[in-house]
């Protein structure tokens, strides 16, 4: 997996995304089972369809693992993944 993110493309995307330095990062995380601590390189929260066409462009483009969470209750902690 490359981890390498073309800056353009992540700023095109704004203040929809979170990195793990970012404030409430940690929160936007936190899934319902509070044993699984999972650590996302990105979570990009869309509004539209073009921000989740622009969101799996990136991750494609830089080959990260997606995870799509509705309401993050999968007990195993499958609704987010973890950076590599």
């Amino acid at each position: 997996m490359s981890t390498a993110l073309d800056a353009r493309r992540v700023s095109d995307l704004g203040d929809r995304i979170l990195r793990p330095e970012d404030q409430g990062y940690d929160e936007a995380r936190a899934i319902h089972n509070g044993l699984v601590d999972k650590r996302p390189a990105l979570i990009v929260r869309c509004r539209t369809a073009g921000d989740v066409v622009a969101a799996l462009a990136l991750a494609r483009d830089a080959g990260l693992d997606v995870s799509v969470r509705g309401g993050g209750h999968n007990v195993a902690g499958r609704a987010v993944a973890t950076a590599a």
